[in-house]
């Protein structure tokens, strides 16, 4: 029961733990969490460490958690931040703007989530070249939530670097607070002979009957113990020897003790403190700003009474203790708090979120000069790509609206930015169901957010389609802002690409033609591109290519996601890379995350990246399905069954497919069920299956015909025209070459250029059939296109095969399967061997030609050269038709074949089965 170094009562175990993180921290990094009840004592060991770290020549840096600045992203952080200011200096241009921006002290284009987070971890690094650093964070439960994330990060890389991270957390604290991973250390209530041997200490003129009550009330709390027997004494004993109204009184309540001690300071004063706990940093230029001059000085009362300190280099005042600051505030009217706010927002005119924030909560009837303040803060909040910041501004802007259409408006906004970029479903749909409690008449914003939630929960294009229709008709009359008819069109638009109905985007073409196509990424030019892609003109293309190359500093995740989406459609994904990874990696717009990931995952497919490609399907399919955006996961499914496709793995991509028509057939989402229509005509073309290829490509579209708002009859026509050629239907195949052709979409990427080649080539006369494929091999770019270069090479090769050209059908075949091989490709692999042995060219040690067949594969291999069907076969050996198909998919490449005529001339050829040996 001795006094602890720091003067602290029963805490020397505390102290000497503390003390070993201390040396751990400046050798080699550590990170303690302090946990335990409000006035447990984590404060005054935090600050105990603090100075023991001082006396060590550790530099420590303090920041704390404030309740009323929770909404204001990375506000804990800014507090640490603040007291580098000389080496952020020091930090690379780029890694010092990506904190200034997200901490809102400078403007710029916003880094990702993991830059900003990466900056923080390199200013601490600068700030312990010299000696050690310790970061002090109280009340952690208390600091928003970005913060939050940038301390747990911190933490979990502190190993090799002279720095520690204490804090301390609540119990108590609610279930907002996301655990941070970090090692804990329980400060418990101190035992009976350690209270009262610290009220001892502290109070020792009072008697010890008293001094054991107080000891027993506050149940071993340091803080309860200390302001309690100080309440008894400061009130005077009564014939009990305790103070009038303690032990049942608001004494009882440290929060009240200290509102109490905060009651009997001056007026002045009390109001200097209402303006340092409602501004949160402890500023001392913003709180003589507010305050006016002289303010500062009306706080000694306070200093005196050790309710506050100022910072040692003079910059900040302090709290003593958290609840120090609670009891100030809920020791002030509603009047004093709205003075208060008021006069913040006059100091804070340079940071407009703090500014907006104050000015709203210092306002309570609606005003619209006030209302536009809040809102131009949401937005400023959404471009530093605090997602949630901005939600909250603009619902409080609604709040804040008299006119009910403006207020409408705004709650609209908030919703869009909660489905659209935060990806808060939930809180998008309670938004939306106060709108449309309001009577007001429906506005663009409004249609908009609901027509989004209900295409991208629910799948239905046709309520979307309706209600932005209608919405976006009344446009020409409506005095609507560019930016919420810009974005109704966009929503709309994704409505009728997805559906893919002439009913849905036949009125949409006849609303674009009245709207110019601003820009590339403008909803007008998004639906010229999937109206009729080869209408994109080459001046189109190089504005497109322009605003790609700006991707690079464009901070708007919705600007970035539509500009991807453009130039997914002219094979220009590579250039967006870069941004749309920012994205997904920025956790503060999950909502554009998902379309960011179909981005990712569509441009490992196109350049042969195919695990990377199904390892992002898989994430948007999980992350889509989790939040509820369930049309994004068709998207996935898609892109996961075009790389079982290409990989050969039959199974999976038709259970992807299925998938897809499941969910879209009910619907009507004809463009999804074409995408998995091309998905299976292109797995089916691997397995040589000819007819079952032609099956799929053709419900896409017909031979011939490459309708509009259909891309999907473009990417498609390669494996339509091979189908139709190797099924002996020539006339069709000529005719779908012409169109594909004629829609002239070759001056558009490298990829389209080699399909309208390749089609050319594989209908051209045997005469000129040698040129066209090696003028579409030899087109520039094509290299960049693995796949598609592998698929003309096979093409090629057998075409030269057919013409008894088998020297050269060789070399064509060979570089095919090679390529193949390297992607992945089995079964098309496999079709380019079987090639290649037809032409008497053979290849050990490669490949599964030669393999015995199974006895079961061999069964089936009979019963289905004698003509009978999957189902028939099945039916016979008791198997189910997807066992008999993986069979025969196993059975062809061992057997150097591509389809089922080939069977009974195959089989025949096999040498005789060994006799068994009879013992």
């Amino acid at each position: 029961m001795s006094v602890g170094p720091a003067g602290l009562v029963g805490r020397e175990g505390e102290l000497a733990e503390l003390a070993a993180f201390l040396d751990m921290a400046g050798t080699n990094g550590a990170a303690l969490l302090l946990t335990g009840d409000p006035g447990v004592g984590k404060t005054a060991l935090l600050d105990a460490t603090a100075e023991l770290a001082v006396a060590k020549g550790v530099r420590v840096v303090c920041g704390s958690g404030v309740e009323y600045e929770t909404d204001i992203s990375f506000a804990g952080l800014h507090q640490l931040v603040g007291s580098l200011a000389d080496e952020l200096g020091r930090l690379p241009r780029s890694t010092r703007e990506a904190l200034e921006v997200a901490l809102g002290v400078a403007a710029g284009p916003v880094g990702s989530r993991i830059a900003v987070l990466n900056a923080a971890l390199a200013l601490f690094d600068e700030a312990a070249k010299d000696r050690p650093l310790l970061l002090v964070v109280d009340d952690l439960h208390a600091v928003d939530e970005a913060s939050q994330a940038a301390v747990g990060f911190v933490a979990r890389r502190l190993g090799g670097r002279r720095i520690g991270l204490l804090g301390a957390q609540r119990d108590e604290s609610d279930e907002s607070f996301r655990p941070t991973g970090l090692p804990e250390l329980e400060i418990a209530p101190l035992d009976d002979a350690d209270a009262l041997r610290l009220l001892s200490r502290r109070f020792a003129h009072l008697p010890r009957r008293v001094l054991s009550a107080v000891a027993h009330e506050a149940q071993g709390n340091p803080l309860a113990l200390l302001e309690f027997a100080g309440s008894t004494e400061a009130s005077g004993e009564n014939q009990h020897g305790l103070g009038a109204g303690w032990a049942s009184g608001p004494g009882r309540d440290v929060r009240a003790l200290y509102g109490a001690r905060v009651g009997r300071l001056p007026r002045r004063t009390r109001e200097v403190l209402l303006l340092a706990a409602l501004e949160g940093s402890g500023d001392i230029g913003i709180l003589e700003a507010a305050g006016g001059p002289g303010s500062l000085e009306q706080l000694a009362p306070a200093e005196r009474d050790h309710l506050v300190m100022v910072a040692e280099n003079g910059r900040a005042v302090r709290f003593r203790h958290p609840l120090v600051r609670s009891a100030v505030v809920d020791g002030s009217t509603g009047d004093q708090r709205r003075s208060a706010h008021s006069r913040l927002a006059d100091a804070l005119g340079d940071q407009p979120e703090r500014r907006g924030d104050h000015l709203a909560r210092a306002t309570t009837a609606p005003v619209e000069t006030v209302a536009v303040v809040v809102e131009s803060a949401a937005w400023s909040s959404l471009q530093r790509g605090d997602a949630d910041g901005a939600i909250a501004r603009l619902r409080r802007a609604a709040e804040l609206s008299p006119d009910r259409e403006v207020r409408r408006r705004r709650l609209s906004k908030a919703a869009y930015v909660a489905a659209w970029v935060a990806g808060h479903l939930e809180v998008s749909h309670e938004i939306m169901r106060e709108v449309e409690g309001d009577p007001a008449a429906r506005s663009l914003s409004a249609a908009a957010a609901a027509g989004f939630l209900v295409l991208v929960t629910e799948g239905d294009a046709d309520t979307a389609h309706a209600l932005l229709m209608e919405a976006v008709g009344q446009a020409s009359v409506m005095p609507e802002p560019p930016q919420e008819l810009e974005t109704a069109l966009f929503t709309l638009t994704l409505a009728s690409q997805y559906s893919g109905r002439p009913e849905h985007w036949q009125p949409l073409v006849d609303v674009l033609d009245r709207f110019p196509k601003a820009s590339p990424a403008a909803a007008a030019s998004l639906g010229c591109v999937h109206h009729d892609l080869g209408s994109v003109t080459d001046v189109m293309l190089r504005r497109l290519d322009e605003e790609i190359s700006r991707l690079r500093d464009q901070s708007d995740a919705d600007v970035v996601v539509r500009t991807a989406l453009t130039a997914s459609y002219h094979d220009r994904l590579p250039g967006c890379r870069e941004a749309v990874s920012r994205v997904i990696r920025d956790g503060g717009a999950v909502g554009s995350s998902m379309p960011a990931l179909m981005f990712v995952a569509l441009d490992n497919l196109y350049a042969g990246r195919w695990q990377p490609a199904a390892d992002a399907a898989d994430e948007l399919i999980a992350l889509s399905e989790e939040t509820g955006y369930h049309l994004f996961a068709q998207v996935g499914h898609y892109v996961a069954a075009m790389t079982a496709a290409q990989r050969g793995d039959l199974d999976a991509c038709r259970r992807h497919c299925e998938a897809v028509w499941a969910w879209s057939r009910p619907r009507g989402l004809q463009r999804l069920e074409n995408c998995a229509h091309q998905a299976a005509a292109r797995a089916a073309l691997g397995a040589a299956d000819f007819e079952t290829a032609f099956r799929h490509a053709t419900a896409i579209c017909a031979p011939g015909v490459l309708p509009p708002f259909n891309p999907e009859a473009v990417w498609s026509a390669p494996d339509l025209v091979e189908a139709a050629v190797r099924t002996g239907r020539h006339a069709e195949a000529r005719r779908h070459a012409d169109a594909l052709r004629d829609a002239g979409v070759g001056h558009l990427s490298s990829r389209l250029a080699l399909s309208s080649a390749m089609v050319t080539a594989m209908t051209s006369t045997a005469e000129d059939m040698v040129r066209c494929f090696e003028e579409a091999l030899g087109l520039p770019g094509v290299e960049q296109w693995p796949f598609e270069v592998g698929h003309a090479r096979l093409a090629y090769g057998e075409a030269l095969r057919r013409q008894g050209l088998n020297r050269d059908a060789r070399v064509q075949l060979a570089s095919a399967r090679d390529r193949f091989e390297e992607l992945g490709a089995r079964s098309w692999e496999a079709r380019a061997a079987a090639e290649l042995r037809a032409t008497g060219m053979t290849r050990t040690g490669r490949g599964k030609a030669g393999e015995a067949l199974t006895p079961q594969e061999l069964e089936v291999a009979r019963l289905a050269a004698t003509g009978l069907s999957n189902p028939q076969i099945a039916s016979r050996l008791f198997l189910s038709p997807r066992t008999v198909s993986s069979h025969l998919y196993h059975v062809f490449p061992k057997l150097g074949i591509t389809s089922r005529a080939e069977l009974r001339e195959a089989l025949e050829a096999l040498p005789p089965a060994p006799s068994a040996t009879q013992p």
